[in-house]
């Protein structure tokens, strides 16, 4: 009996000793792994940096880190600063926080503290802040696969002067979600809780606004490669569909106004496409329109005065068909006026 019962203790103790040493390896191999691929971030970070200044863009990622161990791998920088002169472009921004799963390294999840000063041509100095901002991004073969981004309470404020920021626009909650999908990009944004201030807008009521698109042949984007440097020559000769476009000005019987349909952008920027327009309360939307985007101005005032006896309207709601040839909009035979190029 004491012979088998020392036995097996003596197994226990062997499959103890055992179990200990595969953990000191495990450990052991976690730790180099971790180390080895913490260096290569930084040689990789230290590259793009030293090759976007051989391009004359000058990044700045104050006390740079690695930090994460033993189960993270992240990129932590007390301040950024991007400087291209050539661009004549600038801006800085406050602490930057990357990290990815050790167990996961193609999804890399970032946080990034306000406020972000960006001095551009052609634009006054702009102010961006937040209560939180954080985004992630999922690498494939091809390159970045999805992106999305998350802004609580954002606020863009004209920076100058210094000691009384003009806030030019502010939302509850901003999201954007990008994905690649084959070679088309599918694209969605919403903004909650919009207040748009200037001179002329002090009396607009806040909305909500979202968009959900596909843009065919350009999940390129994802990457930075585009075609020209505004959204006009990158969307020259792109086909897509629009699947919703929505304004709201809240409440079950206040102003709404979707728009979905097909589109196709002309080698000089004309929009063409087939729309199908729900709209509650025209009127109201056309005035935000008006105020917002003054270029439409007119032809939110004509389809608010169709709508009525051109649509069939049901539980409120009225929906129209709007066909765009070359920029020439037609509700029917009426012609309601011409949309200007995208630049």
């Amino acid at each position: 009996m004491t012979q088998s019962r020392d036995g097996t203790d003596r197994s226990a103790q062997r499959a103890f000793v055992w179990i200990l040493v595969v953990v000191i390896v495990l450990a052991a191999a976690l730790t180099g792994a971790w180390y080895y691929l913490a260096n290569r971030l930084d040689v990789a970070v230290r590259a793009g940096i030293e090759t976007a200044g051989g391009q004359g863009v000058a990044i700045a990622c104050d006390n740079r880190s690695v930090f994460g161990y033993p189960f993270r791998l992240g990129l932590r920088c007390d301040a950024i600063h991007i400087d291209a002169p050539a661009g004549d472009f600038s801006a800085g921004g406050g602490a930057l926080r990357t990290a990815a799963q050790i167990y996961q390294p193609n999804k890399v999840v970032a946080e990034l503290d306000g406020p972000v000063i960006i001095d551009a041509e052609r634009v006054p100095p702009l102010d961006i802040r937040w209560t939180l901002a954080q985004a992630s991004m999922t690498f494939r073969t091809r390159g970045l696969d999805h992106f999305a981004l998350l802004l609580e309470n954002p606020v863009l404020a004209l920076s100058e002067p210094a000691n009384s920021r003009r806030p030019l626009v502010q939302s509850d909650r901003l999201e954007v979600h990008a994905r690649r999908r084959n070679d088309s990009l599918d694209l969605a944004v919403t903004d909650r809780g919009v207040r748009v201030f200037g001179p002329t807008l002090v009396a607009l009521p806040a909305f909500d606004t979202s968009v959900d698109l596909t843009v065919e042949g350009a999940a390129d984007w994802l990457d930075g490669r585009r075609d020209g440097t505004t959204l006009g020559e990158a969307l020259a000769g792109k086909t897509g569909v629009l699947r919703s476009l929505r304004l709201d000005l809240g409440g079950a019987s206040a102003g709404s106004a979707e728009v979905s349909g097909p589109f196709r952008f002309a080698d000089d920027h004309t929009l063409s496409g087939a729309f199908d327009i729900v709209v509650s309360d025209p009127q109201a939307i056309a005035a935000l329109v008006a105020a917002v985007a003054p270029e439409a101005a007119s032809i939110a005032g004509s389809l608010a005065s169709g709508v009525a006896f051109a649509g069939t309207t049901e539980n409120g709601r009225t929906t129209i068909r709007i066909t765009v040839a070359d920029g020439q909009a037609m509700l029917g035979v009426i012609p309601l006026g011409t949309l200007p190029p995208l630049h």
